[in-house]
């Protein structure tokens, strides 16, 4: 199983909680954001962002020089 699917499986199995949590962050942010959104939606610096999409923690796309997160797997920010 590859990092996506192992992702989008850990979505599907999320607390009713969590899944509220995903679906206000989305709703807040749109289905995918940048990293500088990101960064200023949970307060955190930009390089935080980075490590995190370097680690495989959330699921991303690179659309040329731009990395566009999916942010419902942001919920895993908080775990």
């Amino acid at each position: 199983m590859d990092r996506e699917e192992y992702i989008y499986r850990k979505l599907e199995s999320l607390s009713p909680l969590n899944k509220a949590l995903s679906q206000e962050m989305a709703a807040s942010l749109g289905e995918w954001a940048t990293i500088e959104e990101v960064a200023k939606y949970l307060k955190r610096h930009k390089n935080t962002i980075y490590d995190k999409v370097d680690g495989g923690d959330v699921l991303y796309r690179r659309i040329g020089p731009s990395i566009l997160i999916y942010t419902r797997s942001l919920i895993f920010f908080l775990e």
